[in-house]
């Protein structure tokens, strides 16, 4: 039942209140950047557009303050009570090895959704170990489908008509093991040159094939990679992807110290940064296994610099950093990785 007449709505401006206090709130996490230990910067139009929807929905609502109502329910207005709680006491922003979970493998996770995977996986590029496996499988395959020497059984019965017979024969079996013998040869040829074509191509197209993004903070006369803040993700696609090429490289990054018995097995410690794909839910590691010669100086959770050589794990298996030297370093003002190019 709605009455006509002077006062104010006390549920309406409950509500302007609410709509109001969660928009203006929502806009400065948005503008002050802080909404970046929360979600991805591709959801910052979004939250612009949500602090709008806010102060549009405000004015629309609005427009009904001045018509009372015979009983209010506040209770409409409680959902947005925790939202406007959270936005005006905020929690401290996760970070550091606490939301490193799950972790099943001495590889660091590269971000998932991306067809990541492992580091130890070294993207779409096999291991030496596995590369040693491909060429003994190959030179395998081709010693199998090369003919064995072909022999020819000549019959003899002791007649002018057997001897006939048997040169006959042996001619006829002659004749058929030339013709499978070359197409047999014929077949293995072919074979190896389209695998000969096929990594050539391959390799080809490596060397020639130019990265759709920008690489930068290399140096290829010094063979030295400075990898920055804002490089970070680009980097680690580009060395998991085409580790060959960068073998043997000096690699400085930044990043903080992570440890697990796991990684402990075959270096000191994970240089790693988060990576979020959507929201704070999804935080995984990124980054590289370090092997430091004496006594490590830091503790977990340190940000530090690490100044060392791109090479593989003596199993083989794992790309590492093997350190030259590791210095203290300031927690980045984005301390998140995104990735995405």
């Amino acid at each position: 039942m709605m009455l006509k007449g002077k006062g104010w709505n006390l549920q309406v401006l409950t509500e302007c209140c609410c709509y109001l206090i969660f928009g203006y709130l929502l806009f400065r996490l948005t503008y002050s950047g802080e909404y970046l230990n929360y979600v991805t910067p591709r959801m910052k139009p979004y939250l612009y557009g949500m602090s709008a929807l806010m102060l549009l929905w405000t004015v629309l609502e609005g427009r009904k303050l001045l018509t009372p109502q015979y009983k209010a329910n506040l209770s409409r207005s409680f959902v947005f009570i925790i939202p406007i709680l959270l936005l005006a006491v905020r929690p401290a922003a996760p970070g550091g090895s606490s939301m490193i979970q799950n972790y099943d493998g001495p590889g660091i996770s590269m971000a998932a959704g991306n067809g990541g995977g492992l580091l130890s996986a070294r993207g779409n590029q096999k291991t030496p170990s596995e590369k040693k496996d491909s060429v003994a499988d190959s030179q395998e395959a081709l010693e199998t489908d090369t003919p064995s020497e072909n022999r020819t059984a000549t019959k003899n019965t002791g007649s002018p008509e057997g001897i006939t017979e048997g040169i006959a024969d042996e001619s006829v079996d002659e004749s058929v093991d030339e013709i499978a013998g070359e197409t047999a040869d014929e077949t293995t040829d072919e074979a190896a040159d389209e695998t000969a074509d096929e990594t050539a191509d391959e390799t080809a197209a490596s060397e020639d094939e130019s990265p759709w993004y920008d690489l930068n903070g290399l140096d290829e006369d010094t063979k030295t990679i400075t990898i920055a803040d804002e490089d970070y993700y680009t980097w680690m696609y580009e060395l998991s992807s085409f580790y060959e090429k960068y073998e043997g490289y000096t690699v400085v990054m930044k990043g903080f110290i992570y440890k697990d018995p796991e990684i402990e097995k075959i270096s000191d410690f994970a240089l790693v940064r988060l990576s979020m794909w959507c929201c704070a839910a999804d935080l995984s590691p990124i980054g590289f296994l370090v092997d430091c010669s004496g006594t490590l100086d830091f503790k977990e959770d340190d940000w530090v610099v690490v100044k060392g050589t791109l090479e593989a794990s003596a199993d083989g298996e794992t790309l590492m950093l093997k350190a030259q030297s590791i210095d203290k370093a300031e927690k980045p003002a984005t301390e998140y990785v995104y990735p995405y190019f």
